[in-house]
């Protein structure tokens, strides 16, 4: 192919480093669109977990570079993990925020009764703090006594930005508080509003990345009880609802493993046979610290040596050195905006932001 060849010599390359170069952004694009696509319309109540790196070929060596106890062979069986919940607390990045300054201190029990209708379990979620007497922001206590106010909405979320509706039912809602209190109410226009939360979601959506490592067999299929027998021994945790086993550390989920579309409490493990299985990271619920995607591959590896399986991309193509390198360097950029705009992955920001 002389074109490519000339191609090559315009750019200074030589042919095998133009191919693999194409390699490893072809790789990146396929993945960036498949996560895109997938990762938007995710469950709001996903949780967080993790995993780790290893020099020698062994499950327990993931385990102790996480410094977890060493998993039993037999152990971790049928045990149910149960995710934190994370406290919600106002954040002006990702929340819109109105003031309400009151005239003089009333009781959290009085503040409590004018809020015992505002909704619950809204698609934005709605917060309130007070500022006590003593000068300290938190929950508003019925034995308290505070000075001030804060309401929140959230304004984006994987659904997208909150839209004129659900940001006219909070403000009016907040100006009848202001009215019943007697306060000063402070609060931006609703087309700041409206933008901000446009620019909040195009941000997110930017760095919003849920990344998949596969496992086929070298040959046939694998049953549903040698899955469930490597990812036991592997201290894997199975989710409450049987569809996925989790890399569990301080009761939250930094990666899970999915068999197919299987369902270990509910299919029959003998039985049902399964073509791949599938690390998946939820990329913004997990800090940079912990080196999230590094720990998942290495457990990848070992989950391949076990299962007599190899490992592929999203798009079925062998997982290679150059487009692993190119995903790592991608993902850097990511954790470095998400720095950048205060909210850092794992952060309880980053877990309101991307629910």
């Amino acid at each position: 192919m002389v074109w490519f060849t000339e191609l090559a010599t315009s750019l200074g390359l030589s042919d095998l480093q133009l191919s693999l170069g194409l390699i490893g952004f072809s790789l990146l694009v396929l993945v960036m669109i498949y996560n895109a696509m997938r990762i938007r319309k995710l469950d709001k109540s996903e949780s967080m977990d993790n995993s780790t790196d290893s020099s020698e070929p062994s499950f327990s060596s993931v385990d102790t570079v996480l410094g977890k106890a060493e998993p039993s062979l037999g152990g971790a069986g049928g045990q149910v993990i149960h995710s934190q919940a994370v406290l919600a607390k106002i954040d002006p990045l990702i929340d819109c925020v109105a003031t309400l300054r009151l005239p003089e201190p009333i009781t959290g029990q009085e503040i409590l009764s004018q809020l015992s209708d505002w909704p619950k379990n809204t698609q934005f979620t709605w917060l309130h703090e007070g500022l006590s007497t003593d000068g300290v922001w938190q929950s508003i206590s019925p034995e308290l006594s505070f000075t001030e106010l804060q309401l929140a909405i959230q304004l984006a979320n994987r659904s997208g930005p909150i839209g004129m509706v659900d940001l006219s039912d909070f403000i009016s809602k907040a100006q009848l508080l202001s009215n019943a209190l007697d306060a000063e109410l402070d609060l931006a226009s609703h087309n700041e509003v409206i933008e901000s939360a446009k620019s909040l979601d195009d941000f997110a959506a930017k760095c919003d990345i849920q990344l998949g490592i596969t496992v086929v067999p070298k040959n046939g299929l694998w049953s549903l009880m040698t899955i469930q027998n490597v990812a036991n021994k592997a201290g894997f945790l199975l989710s409450r609802d049987g569809r996925e086993y989790q890399r569990v550390v301080s009761d939250m989920v930094i990666y899970k493993l999915i068999a197919d579309q299987a369902n270990f409490l509910r299919d029959d493990l003998s039985q049902s046979n399964v073509q791949y299985v599938t690390l998946l990271l939820n990329l913004p619920h997990v800090s940079y610290e912990m080196t999230p995607f590094q720990l998942m591959l290495d457990d990848a590896k070992l989950l391949a040596e076990a299962l007599n399986g190899h490992l592929v991309d999203d798009a079925g193509r062998p997982l290679v050195d150059e487009a692993i390198v190119a995903i790592k360097e991608q993902l850097e950029e990511i954790y470095q905006a998400m720095m950048v705009q205060g909210i850092p992955a794992g952060s309880a920001a980053a877990s309101r932001l991307y629910s």
